[in-house]
């Protein structure tokens, strides 16, 4: 696709917001935004006048007509390419869409990346459709003026296409001939008066042979014939095309003049895959070059053997039944099976051929090993599905019990100590650790990111893990170290799987280092020269080294692949490292893992210093803290949005105990309504307090949005189960001043709340 190649794009979205944004950022990706409508009827009426070719809609619009009902008369009134950008993943919806046959199906909310990768998805599959059709038609039109005649069939035997010049020598018109059997409209016989068969017992495709074509009003007619395969676009045999003309004297040189096209044959190529016949009684009765090499035969070798004896003994087991009823029924049959001897996988697939079956064999283990790796892949994203879909109402939850909990402990503080509290703190911290980590191994969330001393959360981290017995645990941090921006929880996640690993290759005990350190250059860059000597690499490594049994030199090329694992037995998931390189590489860095047999293994993580610490949040609130008690407002006024009523009851009691006056809300409509109200009267809101996702309502993006259009001045806190959403890790580029993910404890919500009131205080005074 080149620049002159510009996609024509209509947007059919009812939030005009939102297709606006579109139009803005397809335009800076250099793509032709052609207009926008909001409804269907809209889009019809003016099709002509756009005249796109990719079409951006969602389900849901402002007229009578849905999305996909618009979709489907779009496309019976123009050849246009549909891409459904809409917030409906219920099955019926998407069963619906799919009879549109879409070219891409994009969820909302989507990033600029997802749209624009969507887009040019869809625009090259556009392109590459209108080519195929133009080639089509230009072969059609070749084949329409050849003065040979040319026959297609498919492989089942029936005639799919007919020339002029073959309905003139054979007595057919090609509609009659249409869906016949090729053998009753293509009648050949050998001179001797022995029917002859279409596909030769040697190949044909090398030199043509002379036959007599009966036609249909049984006239015989002497023909120099030639059988070629069809191809799809894959390479696979489709079917068979003859090219065939008169063997009569030589025309007179005016015919020859007229004729002007060389035999089509000569252009297609033979047929790679192995094909072979079989007769009744499942003899070979011929094989091509492909068949014989595949099965390490000659010719004279392979004629007159049963199939049967060719397979392994297990596919007469298996696929026996299957082919005896095609045989019986005439009918075609695809099936798969292991060629133990060659470690193969075999597709083959059988036609009605004579009294017998053509059998046409492919090699697709390429096929099936790339098929198993997009089931692993379908498995994560379904895997990522799933974790998103119940994070937010499962993190919702886990706020409650983490803020009742402290909540309960800060009462009884200064009264009695229950150690029943502090074990179901840990408890539901380690729940939210595992639905993080689900989301981070499923989708490689983005982190949300605040400077952090890498010793200190080592130091941290073993406080609160429970060691292995018989292991020796050696903790070594280089002094002095910088602070670096990190997603302290997915460091901690990567710390735990590194560890569990290194416990687990030690079972009868051992010793665990771990280190942490700024490499050297020479570490890291072996073989370079510097002219500083005293140059360090803008970076940080925490390194685990275990002395248990190491890996396999097999084994290693997959330790990051989901579901492998060494210790099936042990019920292991396979899942530890491949969360680790997502958290690795979420946060730019690498994870390099060394290991000898007998001697242990070391993984590396290692992390570049960059200025990401400058993007934690929108004011460089990066690490939460304890602000003076004095605010800017006497009382200060928090405006809160949130659609569960137990976390809006925590919030709530947790911020009024404390000296705040709260008005909540749990709708962004109608949190709008209120700041505008309380705007008109004097009344403005101190802080904004936003939940990112709002089920069938407007959350928390829109709502800034529309807050910042009434108060360029507005100060907003977003919180969300959603830790992998863009917004949590990027919050200044939408116009929040910090994050809060869910679940949190009510003395983190207040630290934050007083440290957001006094900067705003602070920025007001200046």
């Amino acid at each position: 696709m080149t620049s002159s190649d510009r996609i024509r794009i209509l947007i059919v979205e009812n939030e005009g917001l939102v297709g606006c944004d579109m139009a803005t950022t397809l335009g800076k990706f250099g793509h032709l935004v052609v207009g926008i409508c909001d409804s269907g009827e809209e889009a019809l009426k003016r099709l002509d006048e756009f005249q796109p070719d990719l079409v951006l809609i969602d389900v849901h619009l402002a007229g009578q007509l849905d999305g996909i009902d618009t979709a489907r008369e779009l496309q019976r009134r123009s050849r246009v390419s549909i891409v459904y950008v809409t917030g409906c993943a219920d099955r019926e919806t998407v069963a619906r869409a799919r009879e549109t046959h879409p070219q891409g199906y994009l969820l909302k909310p989507f990033n600029h990346d997802e749209l624009r990768l969507a887009v040019e998805v869809a625009a090259q599959r556009h392109f590459e459709e209108n080519e195929r059709q133009r080639r089509e038609q230009s072969y059609f039109e070749a084949f329409q003026s050849l003065a040979d005649g040319v026959i297609a069939a498919d492989l089942s035997g029936g005639v799919v296409f007919m020339n002029p010049a073959a309905a003139r020598a054979t007595g057919w018109s090609p509609e009659e001939a249409a869906g016949r059997s090729l053998n009753e409209v293509f009648r050949i016989y050998q001179a001797s008066g022995e029917p002859a068969e279409v596909l030769p017992a040697e190949s044909a495709s090398e030199s043509e042979r002379t036959v007599f074509l009966t036609t249909r009003s049984g006239e015989r007619l002497p023909i120099h014939d030639r059988t070629a395969p069809l191809r799809d676009a894959q390479g696979q045999l489709t079917g068979l095309i003859i090219l065939f003309r008169s063997s009569a004297p030589p025309p007179t040189p005016a015919v020859v003049a007229n004729r002007g096209t060389a035999p089509l044959v000569d252009v297609v190529e033979s047929i790679s895959d192995p094909l072979f016949s079989l007769d009744s009684r499942w003899r070979v009765t011929y094989a091509n070059a492909s068949a014989l090499k595949l099965f390490n035969r000659s010719l004279q070798d392979m004629l007159g053997l049963s199939l049967w004896d060719l397979m392994p003994s297990v596919a007469r087991e298996t696929h026996y039944e299957a082919f005896s009823r095609a045989m019986l029924h005439r009918e075609a049959v695809n099936r798969e099976l292991y060629l133990d001897e060659k470690q193969i996988w075999l597709e083959m697939r059988g036609y009605p051929f004579g009294e017998g079956l053509l059998l046409l064999v492919q090699d697709v283990t390429a096929r099936r090993e790339e098929a198993e790796r997009r089931n692993r892949i379908d498995r994560l994203e379904s895997l990522g599905l799933l974790a998103r879909g119940f994070a937010h109402d499962f993190n919702n939850l886990l706020t409650v019990l983490l803020g009742n909990i402290s909540l309960a402990e800060m009462r009884l503080r200064n009264a009695i100590t229950l150690p029943e509290l502090h074990t179901a703190k840990q408890a539901t911290l380690q729940a939210q650790n595992l639905v993080q980590q689900l989301l981070t191994f499923a989708r490689g969330g983005a982190p949300i990111k605040n400077l952090i001393r890498l010793g200190d959360l080592i130091d941290t981290f073993f406080t609160h893990h429970s060691r292995a017995a018989r292991i020796e645990y050696r903790i070594e941090v280089q002094p002095g170290l910088p602070q670096v921006a990190i997603d302290a929880a997915q460091i901690r996640r990567l710390l735990s799987n590194l560890i569990r690993n290194a416990e687990q290759s030690q079972p009868e005990g051992g010793e665990i280092i771990i280190r942490c350190f700024a490499p050297d250059h020479a570490e890291m860059f072996p073989g370079e020269m510097v002219t500083d000597q005293n140059f360090q690499p803008s970076g940080l490594a925490i390194e685990v080294e275990d002395k248990g049994e190491g890996i396999l030199p097999e084994h290693l090329p997959h330790i990051f692949e989901p579901y492998f694992s060494t210790r099936k037995a042990d019920n292991a998931t396979g899942l530890g490292l491949t969360v680790c390189e997502s958290i690795a590489k979420a946060h730019g860095g690498s994870l390099t893992v060394r290991s000898e047999l007998g001697q242990g293994t070391t993984v590396r993580f290692y992390l570049p210093l960059d200025s990401d610490a400058d993007d934690t949040d929108a004011f460089g609130l990066s690490k939460v803290f304890d602000a003076p008690p004095e605010v800017a407002a006497p009382t200060p006024r928090i405006l809160v949005l949130e659609d569960d009523p137990l976390v809006r009851s925590l919030i709530v009691r947790n911020l009024t105990s404390n000296g705040f006056e709260v008005t909540e809300s749990a709708e962004g409509s109608e949190t709008v309504r209120i700041y505008q109200e309380n705007m008109s009267q004097g009344r403005v809101f101190d802080l904004v307090i936003l939940d990112l996702s709002i089920p069938n309502g407007m959350g928390g993006v829109r709502t800034i949005e529309k807050l910042r259009a009434l108060d360029p001045d507005v100060f907003a806190i977003v919180s969300s189960g959603y830790s992998d959403d863009p917004v949590m890790a990027k919050p200044a580029a939408y116009g929040f001043a910090a994050v809060l993910p869910k679940p949190y404890e009510p003395a983190d919500m207040l630290r934050l709340v007083r440290n957001i009131l006094a900067t705003r205080g602070l920025r007001r005074a200046s």
